[in-house]
């Protein structure tokens, strides 16, 4: 079987100022390519199979329905899957065996990873409390701790603007949506189910969508904790300033998350002390299993995003810079949400990242054994 390092379908390109090198998708199945958000890694635990993100806007623009591509390393080939629509939920990956689920209106949709495999429909959410406007069924999937289910945060807009979100969770087996909370007047997002405890999930108050103008200096508590049969909770003890793009420790003992301008910090989620773990301004970060080492990408603005991705060692506090290269020029093919977006994948063996070196957007791996060799 194939690797990143020995496929035809990748290129080296390496860091002019760090000489990091990173292995870049360059067989082409779609005019972008983009990794997935940075809380739902896409590649397999075995090595066999890389879903990609894939547009398809008109030369030189930006707008385009996500659809979902794989990278075959045992056959050194790249399929597109147009059924897998990336509309109402952002796609997860069953890293074991390559299946992958996504949400298409109020459906939830599985298939395999293999040409031959069929979609097929795992649950319907409710459409009884589906009353407005839909805008997504679910931020971004992920698994349950007993793998039985998919995190769930509805949230349907009403005609005077205000918003409905229901906290839950859907079965895989097909039997109903379980609601936890329902939350009336208040943009919640990003759920997130804790890697060790089935009933327990974490999500996100975005105060700025509920307030504009919006004052980055402005407290608010933006992180919220779940337990079935109870009540939403602040993790944080007291409200911070502008903050975001958090994600679970592997041991469901703690988050992680970055404070805007000031770092990315690590939080006891049970007494809600938080600990800087990397102090800087970053946008988005990940840790690996140990969390000893940190990625995070950082660009000055996010609309039209520059690729500037660093990798850190928080016991030594070192860092090396992955790539650094400037927004798109307009004129070029590329995506709305152009973003890094770095995570770690493959039980930690790479980290997976959107680039734009070759002035348009690619998949990129770096493989993890080199940046500990160089920090």
């Amino acid at each position: 079987m194939k690797t990143p390092e020995t496929s035809r379908l990748f290129t080296r390109w390496k860091n002019p100022t760090s000489g990091i090198e990173s292995l870049v998708l360059t067989g082409r199945i779609a005019p972008v390519q983009q990794s997935f958000y940075f809380t739902n890694p896409s590649f397999t635990n075995d090595g066999r199979f890389l879903w990609v993100t894939c547009q398809f806007p008109p030369p030189g623009g930006r707008h385009a329905v996500p659809v979902t591509g794989i990278v075959d390393f045992e056959k050194d080939e790249m399929r597109v899957y147009h059924e897998v629509q990336q509309t109402s939920a952002r796609p997860l990956v069953d890293e074991l065996n390559g299946d992958i689920y996504w949400g298409q209106n109020l459906d939830v949709w599985k298939r395999g990873p293999h040409a031959g495999d069929q979609a097929v429909r795992v649950n319907r959410f409710p459409k009884e409390l589906a009353v407005g406007r839909m805008d997504r069924i679910a931020t971004h999937f992920t698994f349950s701790a007993d793998r039985r289910s998919l995190n769930i945060d509805a949230r349907f807009v009403q005609a005077d603007g205000s918003q409905i979100v229901y906290i839950g969770e859907m079965p895989l087996d097909g039997s109903p949506f379980k609601l936890w909370q329902k939350v009336e007047g208040r943009f919640y997002d990003h759920g997130l189910f804790s890697p060790t405890e089935p009933d327990v999930q974490m999500f996100a108050y975005e105060y700025w969508q509920d307030h504009n103008p919006f004052d980055e200096s402005t407290p608010y508590h933006r992180l919220w904790v779940i337990r079935c049969g109870e009540e939403a909770r602040p993790i944080l003890n007291a409200p911070v300033s502008h903050s975001g793009h958090e994600w679970w420790d592997l041991d469901g003992k703690h988050i992680w998350y970055v404070h805007y301008g000031v770092g990315i910090k690590k939080v006891v989620v049970a007494t809600g002390i938080e600990t800087m773990m990397w102090p800087g301004v970053l946008s988005h970060g990940y840790s690996d299993q140990s969390g000893r080492y940190l990625v995070a990408d950082t660009m000055d603005d996010p609309v039209i995003s520059d690729c500037h991705v660093i990798f850190r060692d928080t016991v030594t506090g070192r860092d090396v810079e992955m790539v650094n290269r400037p927004p798109l020029a307009e004129n070029l093919t590329q995506c709305t949400h152009l973003h890094p977006h770095p995570q770690f994948c493959m039980e930690d063996r790479y980290i997976c990242y959107t680039t734009t070196v070759y002035d348009r957007v690619d998949l990129a791996l770096t493989p993890v054994s080199a940046l500990i060799a160089a920090v």
